[in-house]
């Protein structure tokens, strides 16, 4: 066998480990995720929290923002404005409503086709991603909690977060 074969026999086998080392990783996931539905709301938002703050923490480095250097109401105004009829943000004293109109689910693990869009999902991971902010922006606890989504027939997705 010449190493020109050899070559690219090991350049084939390495690229089905890749290939099927990312098949893992999307099976993993999607079983775990999964799984969810197997446990109470208040466990799924336990064992999501850290992946709603880690996906917060990505989606606020993609645009360069910090929470935490903006007030909870400036930054209710620049989320306002970063999608032009997207996003509706109000504030009425220690409760803020998100409403989020994208017509899609803009979570990247939905949209590649890694998990599927559930109920549990939005309420397990999504509120974690919007209290990881919307407490950085508070500078205070809050709690987050869905209030509708397309996972459960809206059109819109819908968010209450409260102060406390």
């Amino acid at each position: 066998m010449s190493s020109r074969t050899m070559g690219g026999e090991m350049a084939l086998l390495e690229k089905w480990k890749v290939e099927a080392s990312e098949r893992l990783r999307r099976a993993w996931i999607r079983g775990a995720v999964a799984g969810l539905d197997e446990v109470d709301e208040e466990t799924a938002r336990k064992v999501l929290k850290r992946c709603g703050e880690a996906c917060a923490r990505s989606w606020l480095d993609s645009y360069g923002y910090d929470p935490v250097s903006y007030s909870l109401d400036s930054w209710i105004k620049l989320v306002n404005e970063l999608d032009p009829g997207v996003r509706n943000v109000k504030r009425e004293n220690d409760t803020v409503l998100y409403e989020l109109k994208h017509g899609r689910c803009v979570c990247p693990l939905v949209s590649e086709n890694v998990v599927d869009l559930t109920p549990k999902l939005c309420s397990a991971c999504t509120t974690n991603f919007y209290g990881y902010i919307f407490e950085k922006a508070a500078k205070r606890p809050v709690s987050a909690e869905l209030v509708e989504s397309l996972a459960t027939g809206s059109d819109k997705c819908v968010f209450r977060i409260r102060l406390q």
